[in-house]
């Protein structure tokens, strides 16, 4: 489901999420208005959740809390 995504949308959403004050609730209404899609909160977080296990970014949490 998040393979139909386009690129840019996804760099959009990663920008959003990085954007202080912006919700993750919020992000679908902003993408589906500038981009003229039917995003919703679960694809949302679908590709947030694949970014997040393709990238393993739990390993750099991992070495710093070993200390």
């Amino acid at each position: 489901m998040a393979e139909d995504i386009s690129e840019d949308i996804k760099k959009e959403i990663f920008r959003l999420v990085s954007t202080p004050g912006i919700e993750i609730e919020q992000i679908p209404d902003i993408v589906n208005k500038d981009y003229n899609t039917q995003l919703d909160y679960e694809k949302v977080m679908e590709i947030l959740s694949n970014e997040y296990l393709k990238h393993d970014l739990d390993y750099g949490r991992r070495l710093c809390c070993r200390f």
